[in-house]
């Protein structure tokens, strides 16, 4: 008689065979689909950047699943982290976003939303000086976290000047519905850390809370465009009826997770839930990145249109919009070594970091390339090395990973994929015992 796997001995297997699946084939190099654009290495050598982030004066904060965050410098890393946090990596934690603020000329300041803990997520602010975070401060703590799956790491700020972050919702499907915790929502907060008064939600005292809408499964990413909508890629779940999800979020929705997946019906819909704005199941199972162009390197018909990863895929699909309705998934960019996040440059190019090839990688249009940043010609010889940052004198045997978490190998989104879609669907893999 056979006997069912048990549980761990399926993470081992998947695990095991995922880490050979999911590498980055090196025959198969990164390529724009469409006439007239190019895909370029930016920045190479870096661990396993899971987060990208621009200054307006070109600098860009990379920030490693590992607590480790770069400032990259015309396609070259200095010599000097920027920060450095103990954080807990396990699956799906670890220093999962970075973000520069909006007034950053004036302020210099730079958040990051990280795991500290198996139980405990933090956003965390520096001040940038002589390019080394100091001032660290947290600003929101005990934010909640299971320790492995579906803890989100959204972070963006909004028109309104307000802090917007995403949590999964850990695992536990009903925690999408409550209330009484952030998982499974997207949250409004102050640059302060603070609640605003005027959030959509209140506790039984009358308090704000930091809720700005809820019924999400896995928010990963999220993005404002120049309109000031709020669009959210959702993670699906598994089988027949799973759906990925982009949702145009307003104050105070609730997007359906658990009771509706994809577009409801008559037996599936529930009052007051909204429908995603686009859902789809056969194009891909790991939306893990999402921006609105807002620049003016690509031809002006981007403008306004979204961009997302797929990184269960390898692939970066145009989605071309038409008011609020998306009219397709195109794909852009055939990339290549677990393309994970995406942010756009000041100079209107698009940036995307590799997972497991630590790369940052740079499409372009045309062949004009004096008004992007220059790759090269710096000199970090005389690399400052003041700051005061907490973490700065940590040694990498002082960093936290967890013991079983294997180093070097990409289990953030291969299990990811195991855990949040499932690898039959991934690649129409199918175990038998």
């Amino acid at each position: 008689m056979r006997h069912a796997p048990t549980r761990t001995q399926t993470i081992v297997a998947l695990a095991t065979l995922l880490a050979t699946i999911t590498m980055p084939s090196r025959a198969r190099a990164a390529e724009a689909l469409v006439e007239g654009f190019t895909v370029e290495e930016y920045a190479t050598g870096l661990g396993s950047p899971t987060c990208l982030a621009f200054a307006p004066d070109g600098r860009l904060f990379v920030g490693d699943r590992n607590g480790t965050i770069h400032i990259v410098q015309q396609g070259l890393i200095r010599p000097t982290p920027f920060a450095t946090i103990a954080v807990h990596d396990f699956f799906e934690s670890g220093l999962l976003n970075i973000v520069v603020s909006p007034t950053f000329e004036s302020d210099q300041f730079v958040y990051v939303f990280a795991s500290v803990s198996p139980e405990e997520q933090n956003i965390i602010r520096y001040r940038v000086e002589n390019n080394r975070g100091v001032e660290r401060t947290v600003i929101r703590d005990n934010l909640p976290s299971n320790g492995a799956f579906h803890n989100g790491g959204g972070m963006a700020f909004g028109p309104d000047g307000k802090l917007y972050f995403s949590i999964g919702d850990n695992g536990v499907r009903d925690n999408a519905q409550s209330l009484t915790t952030l998982a499974g929502k997207i949250s409004r907060i102050n640059p302060d850390g603070s609640t605003p008064a005027d959030n959509p939600f209140t506790t039984p005292t009358g308090g704000p809370r930091a809720t700005f809408a809820s019924g999400f499964r896995n928010v990963f990413r999220f993005c404002f465009d120049e309109r000031g909508r709020l669009f959210a890629t959702d993670v699906g779940s598994d089988g027949a009826q799973r759906r990925e999800e982009i949702n145009l979020v307003t104050r105070g929705g609730n997007y359906g997770w658990p009771f509706v997946e994809g577009f409801g019906d008559n037996a599936t819909s529930a009052d007051g839930m909204t429908d995603p704005l686009f859902a789809y199941a056969e194009e891909g199972s790991s939306p893990t990145a999402i921006l609105s162009y807002a620049g003016n390197h690509f031809p002006e018909a981007y403008r306004g249109n979204l961009f997302m990863v797929e990184y269960a895929r390898n692939d970066i699909f145009c989605l071309p919009l038409n008011g609020d309705r998306i009219q397709a998934q195109e794909r852009f960019v055939s990339a290549d070594g677990g393309a994970v996040d995406m942010t756009q440059g000041p100079d209107g190019a698009l940036y995307y970091c590799e997972l497991v090839g630590g790369r940052v990688m740079r499409i372009r249009f045309g062949d004009d390339t004096s008004q992007l940043i220059p790759i090269g010609g710096i000199d970090f010889s005389e690399e400052d090395n003041g700051g005061d940052d907490d973490d700065d004198d940590m040694t990498p045997d002082e960093i936290t990973p967890s013991d079983t978490c294997a180093t070097g190998l990409p289990f953030f989104f291969m299990l990811m994929t195991l855990t949040l879609l499932s690898v039959t669907r991934r690649r129409s893999i199918t175990f038998r015992a």
